[in-house]
């Protein structure tokens, strides 16, 4: 099995502090399906803090013989996407993707090209940005992985500048039920994660990470636990007193609901506490 790419070293950690969590918003998500492979996605999110309200559509078309997907986005940001992607037609293991985005009400466009190439022991990626208000900028990295140890750099060049913008390193083992995950960017700022399984129900994560310069470095701790078929419930805690929970119910096969709130123990009384609400419909169309 190919190793990750570079931006999913620790991904299973981070989706277990991450994923299930909307504080401070109200959400609807839909996903439909039709029987020719046409997906439509449709999100809305109202901020609570800032009374903004935000919504986008996705439509998504796969073309199987050429493995070919395109995908069409607009937000009421008013920005247009178009999105083509082939995979394995190159050469086995190979992804590529041109995106392509329009902000209509500043007239700028932006130019995408990525790759993906997948391996045996080795994942590799790299995508340059056409931006018309900036020069080429240039991305890439690699990640090399033996019987589950991983090893990978991944960089970034400003042609404009000729200047290197970021260079990271990181190194994680994954061995089923457990992975560990550290990492340097920059030589600025350090750090890692760690997931755990102990059984199907339960998936236990933890992340730590300071900055140069910064004597106050973070700690977190996150637990996701299916009660049931229909129950999932999270809980995180991090050293800066943000306590935070979510309970996800399924309410039918296709339909969702998620409550959470995040709360400061620190200062309890002062208020500042968020809470969320998601509702998610993910059904095939007939």
């Amino acid at each position: 099995m190919a190793p990750p790419l570079f931006a999913d070293l620790g991904k299973s950690a981070r989706d277990v502090f991450t994923k299930g969590y909307n504080f401070g918003f109200y959400k609807l998500d839909s996903t439909t399906r039709t029987g020719s492979g046409v997906e439509f996605k449709t999100a809305f999110s109202h901020n609570v803090t800032s009374n903004k309200a935000f919504g986008s559509l996705d439509i998504k078309y796969k073309i199987p013989k050429y493995g070919m997907t395109l995908t069409e986005k607009w937000n009421t940001d008013n920005t247009l996407v178009t999105e083509v992607a082939v995979d394995d037609q190159l050469a086995k293991g190979l992804k590529t993707v041109l995106d392509s985005s329009y902000s209509v009400p500043v007239g700028k466009r932006n130019i995408r090209l990525k790759n993906e190439y997948f391996h045996e022991n080795v994942a590799v990626n790299g995508d340059i940005t056409l931006d018309s208000a900036s020069s080429p900028l240039i991305n890439g990295g690699v990640v090399f992985g033996y019987e589950g140890f991983l090893i990978g750099w991944h960089g970034g060049f400003d042609t404009g500048r000729s200047k290197l913008t970021h260079s990271n390193i990181g190194f994680g083992v994954a061995k089923g039920l457990y992975a560990v995950h550290t990492f340097v960017n920059n030589n600025t700022e350090f750090g890692g994660n760690v997931y755990h399984r102990p059984n199907p129900n339960l998936e236990l994560g933890a992340n730590v990470g300071w900055r140069t310069g910064d004597n106050n470095p973070l700690f977190g701790l996150a637990a996701k636990y299916q009660v049931d078929r229909d129950t999932i419930v999270r809980a995180k805690i991090s050293n800066n007193s943000q306590l935070g929970f979510a309970l996800t119910q399924t309410l039918k096969p296709s339909l969702k609901v998620t409550f959470s709130t995040l709360v400061n123990i620190h200062s309890f009384a002062d208020g500042g506490h968020k809470f969320g609400v998601g509702l998610e419909y993910d059904a095939p169309c007939h």
